[in-house]
């Protein structure tokens, strides 16, 4: 991989500026700032739209359903099953709303640097 990717990747896993890797990008749990508090960085011109929660959700599924399956079929009482169901569903929610920041701040910081936008059928 590149050494600018993995210093883009590593920014955002910090939730900080890809630019300037010092300025924070979130001013509240999700909503970006408008501009990089250090070094004015624009952060309107790109819009990550629904790309981290799909990432997100999909990773988070493809781990936690298996798990989740065998808990609730490993155990024999249905107030068991019930709770392994809960309990797994609940750990699963807590994790994507752990990955969300980090991961919408990667898409970003990648957008940003490669200037990438809406897709058009113009050539």
């Amino acid at each position: 991989m590149d050494d600018e990717v993995i210093a883009l990747v590593k920014s955002g896993m910090k939730l900080k500026c890809g630019h300037c890797g010092q300025g924070k990008l979130f001013r509240g749990y999700l909503k970006f700032h408008d501009n990089c508090p250090n070094c004015d960085q624009d952060l309107t011109v790109a819009d990550t739209a629904d790309g981290p929660a799909f990432f997100v959700g999909f990773f988070t599924m493809i781990v936690f359903a298996p798990i989740i399956l065998v808990l609730v079929q490993s155990v024999e009482t249905i107030l068991a099953k019930i709770l392994a169901f809960f309990a797994g569903v609940l750990v699963s929610s807590l994790v994507c709303l752990v990955l969300l920041p980090p991961v919408k701040a990667i898409l970003l910081n990648l957008q940003i640097n490669y200037d990438s936008g809406e897709g058009t059928t113009d050539k």
